[in-house]
């Protein structure tokens, strides 16, 4: 009799079961419960898209529109617009943007006309009416986002046009025409230097140079205009020709900032040229030291070319004293590896070079070694062959 209450014990335990009562089947672990799940790669969720954007969209009767867009973590955004017409005035409005479905476009409301923005990596793309898919590729539907590398360089239009080597990548007349006359050889386009209240532009025949200021109603204007007097092809004197009527009158001037600006100059004609800027080497490594180089009228052969043909520059650095004499002995002719920024040499033709020379130290997107930019062409000489 001793062994029946373990029996007892044995078979209540073993005949107890859980509760399988609909009440009990309400009970849920926690971790059944779950959330909708989030999508982690979206632009509103995986970029930092607040801050300004700017940019020169399309404009179907104009140069463009140049056009900044703010837009705030809290959905407000203002917009400020501008058409490349001379004398015309901005227009800016403020309201509310709501994201898109899928959370990569947002969309202003009314008083942004309901346009509706893709959302990019340190961009903006605007996305016409009808269309599904953002053009990436147009530079005239893009806004770019002001980034903390252009907000260290220097901002005022002064520092800017002096910051910066300008090319002519666009040319419009009053009816909204490309003005091909600027344009006779699509690898070589008019570059503007501006130093010194002083400026340079080179990419036709002849190289022109005037002093530059601002009058009194802040317009660009260039006296004392000057050109070298070579001969060449009839179009790259044609375009001389036509560059120096444009800039003969004050002209108003806008600025695009970002890290590609563009400089936009207006006649009183409805003319339009648009410039895009690089930062100088010496707004980006500081100030250079001067060496004068002369170069050979025939290239080398050479195992380190950058050149296609795989030959380069012979070149030697020659001294010059205070009077503009030369002094002491050339060094040794020697294969130049490197590229002299500005300079494009022609077979046949020696020449000496004045040249502002760069050591920047080592870093990311900078190039190893010095960095050659031509100054000053100081001779010149046909050598026969």
């Amino acid at each position: 009799m001793r062994y029946l209450p373990l029996a007892l014990l044995a078979v209540a335990l073993g005949g107890w079961q859980p509760d399988k009562s609909a009440d009990a089947m309400e009970i849920q672990p926690p971790e059944l419960a779950t959330d909708p799940v989030v999508d982690m790669h979206t632009s509103r969720i995986a970029l930092d898209w607040a801050g300004l954007y700017e940019g020169l969209l399309g404009c179907s009767d104009c140069a463009g529109i140049h056009t900044q867009l703010t837009l705030e973590p809290d959905g407000r955004f203002e917009i400020v617009t501008r058409r490349l017409v001379r004398g015309a005035e901005p227009s800016s409005a403020q309201g509310k943007f709501e994201w898109e479905p899928g959370d990569n476009s947002i969309v202003l409301d009314a008083d942004g006309d309901g346009q509706r923005f893709t959302v990019g990596e340190g961009r903006l793309v605007l996305v016409d009416a009808g269309q599904t898919q953002p053009a990436w590729g147009r530079a005239d539907a893009t806004l770019a986002q002001s980034s903390p590398a252009q907000r260290d360089t220097r901002q005022d239009l002064g520092d800017m046009l002096v910051d910066h080597r300008w090319l002519l990548v666009d040319a419009t007349d009053a009816a909204n025409r490309r003005i091909d006359t600027l344009f006779p050889n699509a690898e070589r386009s008019f570059v503007f230097h501006l130093v010194d209240s002083r400026l340079h532009v080179q990419g036709g025949c002849n190289g022109l140079r005037g002093a530059y200021g601002f009058d009194a109603d802040g317009m660009l204007e260039v006296t004392g205009r000057a050109s070298t007097m070579m001969a060449c092809e009839a179009p790259l004197m044609e375009a001389d020709a036509a560059l120096s009527a444009l800039m003969a009158e004050p002209l108003e001037t806008v600025l695009i900032r970002g890290l590609e600006p563009r400089l936009v100059l207006l006649t009183t004609a409805g003319d339009a040229l648009v410039l895009t800027g690089e930062l100088t080497p010496e707004a980006r490594f500081g100030a250079p030291t001067r060496v004068f180089m002369e170069v050979a009228a025939q290239t080398v052969e050479c195992e380190a070319a950058l050149l296609e043909d795989g030959r380069c520059l012979q070149v030697r650095e020659i001294r010059f004293d205070e009077q503009g004499l030369r002094v002491g002995t050339p060094d040794e002719w020697q294969a130049f590896t490197s590229i002299i920024e500005g300079y494009q040499h022609q077979p046949g033709i020696r020449n000496v070079l004045r040249l502002e020379r760069f050591d920047p130290p080592a870093g990311p997107n900078v190039p190893e070694g010095p960095i050659y930019v031509l100054d000053l062409v100081v001779e010149s000489e046909v050598v026969p062959q």
